[in-house]
């Protein structure tokens, strides 16, 4: 091996190093916000049950009904997009490995 295959050869390494290095920071990143999503995704259905137990003991009229419904219905596409965006960070993170 001469010189400058010894050189092409470090530079390559260095590369390698510098990727894994980045891949690392990347994965670290997406495991907090991991963490987060899991924690804000726990706090809704937290929110849910608590609406559910409000609701429950409540003679509903149609009016309250509508709105028990409608909000019902927010709160499930809040944790709907919530739990997508984990997905995604979870099939990132995956692939990145």
């Amino acid at each position: 091996m001469d010189y400058a295959e010894l050189e092409k050869l470090e530079r390559n390494i260095k590369k390698a190093i510098e990727t894994i290095h980045r891949l690392q920071s990347e994965n670290q990143k997406l495991k907090q916000e991991n963490e987060h999503l899991t924690t804000q995704i726990k706090e809704k259905e937290q929110t849910i049950q608590q609406l559910g137990h409000k609701y429950q003991g409540i003679g509903t009229t149609e009016d309250q009904s509508y709105i028990y419904k409608e909000k019902e219905e927010k709160i499930k596409q809040k944790i709907q997009q919530m739990l997508d965006k984990l997905d995604a960070f979870q099939q990132f993170s995956i692939n990145r490995q």
